[in-house]
């Protein structure tokens, strides 16, 4: 009996460890390449992504406006272009640096991330000037044209975007529902606890009994 209390106590425990990193909160973004030119911004490629915390892009005086379909703003994020870099002169004579200090790039790649939404339709980007410098339509990603991702397309790459999007719904849902019954196994294993304890001690009495008999 004592074994049984023990394997079931341990299984629950594992299985309760396993329920707590399923629940755990998952965030969805926006993995947005961009193409930095001498001012000029291209919108390169757009992923869904999911982490399991928060990302923050380095602040600066850009923005990046995620709006819906009606035109309303859903998110608004500020981000920098990543294109000023600290750098070291050597004198090739004596080895040694010799001079140096911030260097502004011209052109440079770089990744920004901002909160996916079921409704969102267009990503827009602002310059500094608040002048718009690109646009990109998202509406692919949107809800509605994840739930027909069944059915035969043929834009493949459209296609593999969308069941991409399918997927990470799915194991969202299922991550939602296992963590409305973790309760159930605690309770079992509280249960479980409190039947152990009472056997030991109930049977802790009768070995000290005997073992004052033997004595005597």
């Amino acid at each position: 009996m004592k074994k049984i209390l023990i394997f079931t106590s341990c299984i629950l425990l594992i299985l309760l460890s396993v329920q707590f990193v399923q629940a755990r909160d998952i965030f969805y973004y926006y993995n947005i390449e961009l193409d930095y030119d001498k001012g000029n911004i291209n919108i390169n490629s757009i992923e869904i992504e999911f982490s399991e915390k928060e990302i923050e892009n380095n602040f600066g005086f850009y923005i990046v406006n995620l709006i819906d379909i009606n035109g309303d703003n859903l998110n608004v994020s500020f981000f920098d272009i990543p294109n000023k870099i600290l750098i070291d002169e050597i004198n090739p004579e004596t080895g040694e640096i010799n001079s140096g200090g911030l260097r502004e790039l011209d052109k440079v790649s770089f990744n920004i991330f901002i909160p996916y939404y079921e409704n969102a339709k267009e990503i827009v980007i602002y310059n500094e000037s608040l002048e718009e410098v690109a646009r990109k339509d998202v509406g692919e990603y949107s809800k509605e044209r994840v739930s027909v991702t069944t059915k035969v397309i043929e834009d493949t790459e459209k296609d593999s975007d969308e069941k991409e999007i399918s997927t990470i719904d799915k194991e969202k849902s299922f991550m939602e529902k296992l963590s409305n019954y973790w309760w159930v196994l605690l309770v079992i294993l509280l249960i479980l606890i409190i039947v152990f304890v009472y056997l030991m001690l109930k049977k802790t009495p009768i070995q000290s009994k005997k073992y004052q008999h033997k004595r005597v």
